[in-house]
């Protein structure tokens, strides 16, 4: 499922939040905002690049609220065009801030 990238889909991410429910026992819920992201062409690997694709949903489900839980990790995300990125998930992001 998705091709290469192993039936993980990517996301940006809009915002993070924390929301304390006042109404019952002060529980806390961390959630995160995102735009998900599609693979193009069901997530094969580009044979220019040799990384995947992903592209802006078309769907209502673009913009969602996830727990952050759910989220796996970081991916570094390279703008091919208009609302298309290239997912580089090979980079070390520790790494890449120090650099760059």
């Amino acid at each position: 499922m998705y091709g290469a990238l192993q039936g993980r889909l990517p996301a940006r991410l809009v915002a993070l939040l924390k929301i304390r429910d006042y109404r019952s026992d002060n529980t806390v819920h961390r959630v995160a905002g995102v735009q998900m992201l599609t693979p193009v062409n069901t997530g094969p690997i580009s044979h220019l690049y040799a990384l995947v694709t992903v592209q802006m949903r078309q769907d209502t489900r673009g913009f969602t609220i996830v727990d952050i839980e759910t989220i796996l990790g970081l991916v570094h995300l390279i703008l091919e065009e208009d609302r298309r990125w290239l997912v580089n998930s090979l980079i070390d992001l520790r790494t890449f801030i120090e650099v760059y």
